[in-house]
């Protein structure tokens, strides 16, 4: 029987040695019973004269492609150049859960949202609730990230990729 696939998201992909961390992911995977399938995998490069737009558009649908082909996704969510997480992986939390796919979340800070906005930006409260400076209120649900990355059916954000990646193995492998 085939091991459950799961997509690796997160903004690892942006680190200096990105293929090293993807090794150390799917390791921790195969550990568990998984297949990890990280947005790299594609290798692709650009083709000659192909824009930076159109080299953009193929990478997208090649993570797509590769979120289609997954049972489930492990995403980090860790703040990501500010308070929240990679707008990228949001993108593909929301599509693996559009198309049905459970979505296990982890990051390496979990205090409320509230509070990592307070540690990254100045924020004031109107009496009501806080705000930023561009006077959008802060939500305060007690998570560590926005609502809508949390599903209820596969539990809360986890402490640490092996922690997410231990969930959804007991969720999928059978």
């Amino acid at each position: 029987m085939a091991r459950p696939r799961i997509y690796l998201a997160g903004p690892e992909v942006f680190l200096p040695d990105p293929l090293a961390v993807a090794e150390s992911l799917k390791a921790i995977c195969a550990e568990l019973g998984l297949e990890g399938v990280f947005p790299l995998d594609n290798a692709l490069a650009p083709a000659e004269g192909e824009s930076p737009a159109a080299f953009a558009a193929r990478i997208r649908q090649a993570n797509l492609d590769l979120i289609r082909g997954a049972d489930g996704v492990v995403a980090n969510v860790s703040p990501f150049r500010g308070p929240s997480a990679d707008d990228g992986t949001a993108y593909e939390m929301g599509f693996a859960t559009a198309l049905g796919k459970p979505v296990f979340p982890y990051a390496n800070d979990l205090r409320p949202l509230l509070q990592r906005t307070q540690s990254r930006l100045p924020l004031a409260h109107d009496g009501k609730e806080w705000r930023d400076a561009d006077q959008m209120a802060v939500e305060e649900f007690g998570l560590p990230v926005n609502l809508m990355l949390v599903d209820p059916a596969t539990g809360p954000v986890h402490r640490d990729f092996a922690s997410a990646a231990g969930a959804a193995a007991a969720f999928l492998v059978r």
